[in-house]
């Protein structure tokens, strides 16, 4: 980097290519979901509710009236709530690029202003949003020229066959944890099962 501000020519070049690879990789997106017959939806960013999820903190505004009334409203941490009530009016299948916030977040794997993909197909499984999952990835990696997801020195090849696993198996595998017996009564879950099964790997 050239340590000159981002907005500085210097520095908009040694970003370029990631900028260019980043609208590719949309370019592919919206490619990818129009010749399945998605639309692609832009719902409002300001909500009248902050949403349901209690790890989530919405950042919050006023809404002004020109009448000299206001309105406080939030900036919306998903498109979903929104998305859902187009499934309800009869739209089946939507994906959206949606700009989302999300106040308190901070991190090397987090911001406070993002931009999340988020996509329905009313009537359809998982299989159908498992084979979305691998296409999309693949799309996207051939849109910019690349053969492997990285990070660090972990490696991956989205074009090989998909391993499809159910949460109980990848837990028993990956945690040795037996997920289902820590919830013998779906309708009343045991959190102290959970637990006590977290602290046999160490986890609290």
């Amino acid at each position: 980097m050239s340590g000159k501000p981002w907005w500085h020519p210097d520095a908009l070049e040694d970003r370029l290519p990631t900028l260019q690879r980043r609208a590719a990789i949309l370019g592919a997106i919206r490619l990818y979901f129009l010749e399945r017959g998605f639309d692609e939806v832009e719902t409002p960013a300001l909500q009248v509710s902050p949403g349901l999820e209690p790890h989530l903190k919405a950042f919050a505004t006023t809404l002004a009236d020109p009448l000299g009334d206001s309105q406080p409203l939030y900036l919306h941490t998903s498109p979903e709530f929104a998305m859902k009530k187009l499934l309800a009016a009869g739209l089946p299948r939507i994906f959206q690029i949606a700009r989302v916030f999300r106040n308190g977040e901070r991190g090397v794997w987090h911001h406070p202003e993002f931009t999340m993909l988020e996509w329905y197909r009313a009537w359809e499984g998982t299989a159908e949003l498992m084979y979305d999952c691998a296409g999309l990835l693949r799309a996207s990696l051939t849109a910019i020229g690349a053969e492997t997801c990285r990070r660090g020195e972990l490696r991956c090849d989205p074009f090989a066959d998909w391993e499809r696993l159910t949460v109980a198996e990848a837990f028993e595998r990956d945690a040795g944890i037996d997920l289902l017996a820590t919830a013998p009564d779906p309708l009343a879950p045991d959190r102290d099962r959970l637990a006590a099964a977290a602290r046999g790997i160490d986890l609290h």
